[in-house]
């Protein structure tokens, strides 16, 4: 079964590894103002190959284009400095320079190619797309989706810690961690950003027990930052790495959670207790007895032990400004 290769709509490009693509097959065509070439040999992250693998790289990718271009009959010299020189070329030079075979629009194509390999111009022509499977992989693919849902399923595991006995956030997030699993098969993970985010969430805890006045929520988004810009190995992800704007709505999210958790944190150290004798603080009691400085007090309908440093009479009204033990010290009203 023949195989043609088409570039293809008009301003289509086929660069890098497009090049070989195209040569490669037993029919290549180009659609009218697309262009060819720039095929030097990169790193998978884009980058320049460095020292004696780059002189390594770029002998063996040479030979690979010599060999398609002999098998093809195509141009072998102006093939190799596509790949040694990066040049690229439009379509009529290319089909100049014998690179490609035709330069054609689509349905003068499919009539070439009926022609050619003796096929019906009115042949079944299937047109083949991403199943439903395909684009779930597209999705999970997506670094951006990725982080997200790691970001969402260690909100939800933290939830469930907090409270506990639902199981509807464990569940959640176990979902969660899964998917991000699954991910991580189809796009390299860079375990040194997982750990940062880890680190970066174990700070925003421990802030909630130990008073760093906010310099552990600070090292926290340092470190969060960080991790999710790392979270995607890039020597291995052709450069694949998480949007900034993913990353500053994360880390602006953690970090309004941390102000309410926070909030909530100091509202309860600053409320007055609602139970226990602190809550006789600042609340006015009647002197039922005294005497030298001491005495009893009367306050919801419990008698205590009292002293002041002030001289009081029986039925003055008295404010409580101090508990200690079971006596209350008391200044006149």
């Amino acid at each position: 079964m023949p195989v043609i290769s088409y570039v293809y709509p008009n301003g289509a490009r086929a660069a890098s590894a497009g090049i070989f693509i195209t040569m490669a097959a037993e029919f290549s065509a180009m659609s009218e103002s697309s262009n060819i070439g720039a095929a030097h040999p990169v790193s998978s992250n884009g980058e320049d190959i460095k020292g004696d693998m780059a002189e390594k790289v770029l002998n063996d990718t040479t030979a690979l284009i010599k060999t398609i271009a002999e098998k093809r009959g195509k141009n072998i010299e102006v093939a190799v400095g596509m790949v040694t020189q990066s040049k690229s070329y439009t379509s009529s030079e290319a089909l100049k320079l014998n690179i490609v075979d035709a330069v054609v629009n689509h349905d003068e194509l499919i009539k070439i190619i009926s022609e050619k390999y003796n096929i019906s111009e009115n042949a079944d022509i299937i047109n083949l797309y991403p199943d439903f499977k395909q684009e779930i992989y597209n999705i999970i693919a997506n670094p951006d989706f990725l982080a997200a849902v790691l970001f969402l399923g260690i909100i939800l595991i933290m939830l469930e810690i907090k409270m506990p006995g639902t199981f509807v956030f464990a569940g959640l997030g176990i979902v969660c961690l899964i998917v991000f699993a699954f991910g991580a098969n189809i796009i390299p993970i860079n375990f040194l950003g997982i750990m940062l985010i880890l680190l970066g969430f174990g700070l925003f805890i421990a802030e909630i027990f130990i008073t760093s006045f906010g310099a552990l929520t600070v090292a926290g988004l340092v470190s969060l930052i960080f991790g999710l810009r790392m979270l995607f190995d890039s020597e291995h992800s052709a450069g694949i790495s998480v949007s900034l704007w993913v990353i500053i709505l994360i880390t602006g999210t953690t970090l309004l959670i941390a102000l309410l958790i926070g909030r909530l944190i100091i509202k309860d150290f600053t409320k007055r207790p609602s139970s226990g004798p602190e809550t006789m603080l600042d609340k006015e009691a009647r002197v039922i007895d005294w005497e030298n400085g001491i005495g009893r007090v009367k306050i919801y309908e419990e008698i205590w032990n009292a002293y002041s440093d002030e001289s009081l009479l029986v039925n003055d009204i008295v404010i409580i400004t101090n508990i200690e033990g079971l006596k209350l010290k008391v200044k006149k009203k």
